[in-house]
């Protein structure tokens, strides 16, 4: 949603000898422009055309999607979504086609959300459109039948998020600055985040989507919103390493073409920051996964107030963020996440088009847009009060879905008709290439894993086991020595044999 200027960069060059543009009956940048690729994506409202905000290469088996607004921080709008979706969708059908690559020009962000302020001035059923058109393109990333590497180098929120955090490797550099910051604005964290931050660790989901607060850097990685971390310098040799890559027996949706992909990107992560602790463990998370479990707004609010009283700052600076956020986002936000939890990834983008259309109704949205992005105000905006809304009324669920966004329910499941539920209706992501979640580290702890046993366990032997099992992955030690920390106690009897259990 940022509207900060730099300086632009030129076109970027072609990157060896071999890096091919695409063999098609017409040029690429014809092509892509052409009425009748464009019709296919069937935009709803008037955009800008410029055919360079969104650059497609051929890189051997590697087809290369490079978002070309760096003026715009990358931002996302009709002209980039009616150019990708049918890109995309096609490269996904081809043969020669192994692995996708998304990245962002000019060396600040992947892409900085969508350009929510183009949507001020036209009818609410316009822009309604413009997020149907960025969910479908979302969730065909999301269940794409082939790998994708998204390289979150610089600023990735919002819509920028949306087209990484459901592809199952996600770069992180020194330079990431993850969030979802729609509550801010008067909207609320979409394109699919519920079902994304609803699977992070304990509660710190609920309290990213609800304060729109930012993952930074290697916390990025830690948290779960990044698979891997790898420095900023290093993505240039990296595309050209994945490039390189040939399917495995040519089948690109197998898990061991995926472990190919996830080894090569392991060989150039680097070391872990010097002096690194993750910002949001030990205290803040405790406050985290103590104050944000609750159902309500409401109470949330009230537990934060009596740890501030008790003097937890983290407590306080919390408190003083949500004052600034739209309450009505915030509730739909909570709301959102907890229904997350139960969906699949096709339920969830249905919502997402539902929730949308009621919010484009909503007087905080432009409130909220108006204040932020377009007057670039810092103070609280004036929100309507919330305090008797009826959260029900923004799911699909037992309301009225009107004909036309009937028609782009209809749509997402013909996307889904030709292919197993498994790949286009999820509960659980297909590929888990991250770090060690906090429910393995449970499970091992308790002796409830296939490989864990019926004893009692030290600290050490249980991050041996992490770092085995996950190849010596930098940042397993730091994640899981973290979650020890906070989540095990010594065992009554056995505190110099250093045997832990979960609390």
């Amino acid at each position: 949603m940022s509207t900060a200027l730099h300086s632009a960069r030129p076109l970027l060059a072609l990157r060896s000898s071999w890096s091919l543009r695409v063999s098609c009956s017409m040029p690429l940048r014809a092509k892509i422009t052409n009425p009748a690729f464009l019709a296919k994506a069937q935009m709803a409202t008037a955009a800008s055309t410029d055919p360079d905000d969104v650059l497609f290469e051929v890189n051997r088996a590697a087809r290369i999607v490079r978002l070309n607004r760096p003026k715009k921080l990358n931002a996302l709008n009709e002209s980039m979504i009616a150019k990708m979706t049918p890109r995309i969708t096609e490269w996904g059908n081809s043969d020669a086609a192994k692995l996708l690559i998304i990245r962002g020009e000019g060396g600040k962000a992947l892409c900085a959300g969508g350009d929510v302020a183009a949507l001020l001035d036209v009818p609410p059923t316009k822009s309604s459109a413009f997020f149907t058109y960025e969910y479908t393109l979302d969730y065909i990333l999301a269940t794409y039948p082939k790998p994708i590497v998204t390289f979150m180098d610089g600023i990735t929120m919002g819509g920028g998020a949306g087209l990484c955090m459901h592809t199952p490797f996600r770069i992180a550099t020194e330079k990431t600055v993850f969030a979802m910051p729609e509550t801010l604005i008067g909207f609320y964290p979409d394109v699919g985040a519920s079902f994304f931050l609803s699977r992070l660790d304990g509660e710190l989901g609920t309290y990213l989507a609800m304060t729109g607060e930012r993952l930074n850097g290697f916390d990025a990685y830690i948290a779960g919103a990044a698979t891997h971390f790898v420095p900023s310098e290093k993505l240039k040799d990296l595309e050209s390493r994945l490039a390189e890559l040939d399917a495995v027996e040519d089948l690109t949706g197998s898990r061991k073409y995926n472990a190919v992909i996830n080894n090569a990107i392991d060989d150039f992560q680097s070391e872990v920051p010097a002096d690194y602790k993750f910002f949001y463990g030990g205290d803040k998370r405790n406050t985290i996964d103590a104050c944000f479990k609750f159902e309500t707004l409401e109470e949330i609010t009230d537990a934060l107030t009596k740890a501030a009283d008790a003097g937890d700052e983290f407590a306080r600076t919390t408190l003083d963020t949500m004052d600034l956020r739209c309450p009505l986002s915030m509730k739909v936000a909570l709301a959102a996440v907890r229904n997350g939890k139960a969906i699949d990834i096709l339920e969830t983008f249905k919502n997402d088009m539902f929730i949308a259309s009621k919010f484009m109704n909503e007087p905080d949205f432009h409130t909220g847009v108006s204040y932020r992005v377009v007057q670039k105000q810092n103070g609280r905006a004036k929100w309507k009060d919330a305090s008797n809304v009826d959260v029900a009324k923004y799911w699909p669920t037992g309301n009225e879905v009107q004909p036309v966004l009937q028609a782009k329910f209809d749509k997402l499941h013909k996307l889904a008709a030709d292919r197993s539920g498994d790949a286009v209706a999820y509960k659980e992501y297909p590929f888990q290439n991250g770090l060690p979640t906090e429910k393995e580290v449970e499970r091992f702890v308790l002796g409830e894993a296939k490989d864990s046993g019926p004893f009692l366990a030290t600290k050490e032997e249980v991050t041996q086991h992490f770092l085995v099992e996950y190849r010596g992955k930098v940042g397993v030690r730091e994640k899981v020595s973290e979650i020890l920390d906070r989540k095990t106690k010594l065992v009554k009897g056995h505190e110099d044999d250093k045997l832990i259990n979960w609390v």
